[in-house]
């Protein structure tokens, strides 16, 4: 699940990378403290000596899945934020292969050897470094197979839309499966590992009601209220909190200005999707660079994810505004005009107008900023004098990159792509 809050200004990138380091820290304190640090730990699965990797890993999967399936129902959680990775089935499959091989091999996964290096461990520092040292290797040829990597691709499926089943009967499985391989691991261990098996274990002759049987009756208990509880997802109506619309448009909170949205492009940022809702010949005469064409006809619930931070944009803004009560009204929580629209941008960033020979030197200084960000886009800052104003500046042309000539000799073909990492 990635939480992106950043994007939504509850943070910034600061105190999300802060964050990130918090929540790696207890990660890898929990997992030491399991045991996963150590090879032999890891490795004794393979034999069915220590099964314990599995419970943890089964536990933690069907704690979550059934934890953000019942608080979804609650209107606590918002399932539709939650990114997907798209599923790319053979390279995902052969990559899966590779893992488990590397797994037996090595006697870490890449959290693991993490941890073990941490600690100080050789072993785990030398499978650490075969690990970046793999990542960099596949960044290199990653632009030779790219194809390979996104083949058979699938998109953001869940099996449960695979197979057409309900999302709660598929947690229930879900949680029966992880039962029986609890049962299964600890035979395994009594059997083949000649493990005693511990006092608190499904298979001891314990009390009755020991911890961990009261754990399995309530993941039962709440997979089986799952099983009924219907579909985790919003549907395709959604209400509309129309006084929260109103507070957010009066307020200004969901503008963006000209001015700060060119910032935003020079410095980089990717954190937002800017979305031009004009028709196709306006966007081609000209268009904010790295805005994206969509009409308002086809802003669905899914052309892009839930969790993105969008900036809408028309010539004026009736048509931002109301793309903008449209995506709200379809559950995106973080959509924002282009106050004024591309008239806005063309007076403010692409032709500013210069300020009197009297202004404050603050003043001066600010416009020979705004000059330099008018440059940046093909635009040209406008002098103010005694003279009559001129005619109203036609928007810049925007032609693609002229490509670098090639050297004398060179085979013809396609650009090199710009190298990527995992």
């Amino acid at each position: 699940m990635n939480a992106p809050f950043f994007k939504y200004d509850l943070f910034g990138d600061e105190i999300s990378l802060v964050v990130a380091f918090a929540i790696g820290i207890g990660f890898g304190f929990f997992l030491e403290r399991a045991g996963f640090g150590r090879a032999r730990m890891l490795a004794a699965q393979f034999y069915f000596r220590d099964l314990r990797v599995l419970k943890v890993m089964f536990t933690a999967i069907i704690t979550a899945m059934v934890g953000l399936f019942l608080l979804s129902r609650l209107g606590l959680v918002d399932l539709s934020l939650v990114y997907l990775t798209p599923t790319f089935l053979v390279p995902q499959a052969v990559g899966g292969l590779i893992l488990g091989v590397g797994f037996v091999i090595g006697g870490y996964c890449p959290g693991t050897s993490c941890v073990s290096a941490a600690t100080g461990r050789i072993d785990g520092m030398v499978y650490l470094a075969g690990m970046i040292g793999g990542l960099v290797g596949f960044a290199e040829i990653y632009p030779r197979v790219e194809h390979l990597v996104k083949a058979t691709p699938m998109g953001q499926v869940t099996l449960a839309e695979q197979f057409n089943l309900p999302y709660g009967l598929l947690v229930f499985a879900v949680v029966l499966m992880a039962l029986g391989a609890f049962l299964a691991a600890e035979w395994a261990e009594k059997v083949v590992g000649r493990k005693t098996p511990d006092p608190d274990s499904l298979l001891a002759p314990a009390r009755p009601l020991a911890p961990v049987r009261r754990f399995a009756i309530v993941l039962v208990s709440l997979g089986l209220v799952a099983a009924f509880a219907g579909n985790p997802y919003r549907g395709a109506f959604a209400r509309v909190d129309t006084k929260q619309l109103a507070l957010d448009a009066g307020n200004k909170a969901d503008h963006v200005s000209a001015v700060q949205l060119a910032d935003w492009i020079v410095e980089g940022r990717n954190d937002f999707l800017l979305i031009d809702v004009r028709d196709a010949a306006e966007f081609a005469a000209y268009h904010i660079p790295g805005a994206r064409h969509v009409p308002l006809a086809e802003l669905t619930s899914d052309f892009v994810a839930r969790n993105e931070r969008i900036v809408v944009c028309s010539e004026g803004g009736i048509h931002a505004a109301q793309a903008w009560y449209l995506l709200r009204s379809l559950g995106f929580p973080a959509v924002y005009l282009l106050f004024g629209g591309l008239e806005e941008w063309k007076d403010t960033v692409l032709y500013p107008q210069a300020p009197p020979a009297t202004a404050a030197p603050r003043d001066q200084v600010e416009f020979a900023r705004r000059a330099a960000v008018a440059t940046f886009f093909g635009g040209s800052p406008q002098t103010t004098g005694g003279a009559a104003p001129a005619a109203t500046p036609a928007l810049p042309k925007l032609a693609p990159p002229t490509p670098a000539a090639a050297p004398a000799g060179a085979p013809a073909g396609k650009p090199k792509k710009k190298k990527e990492g995992c």
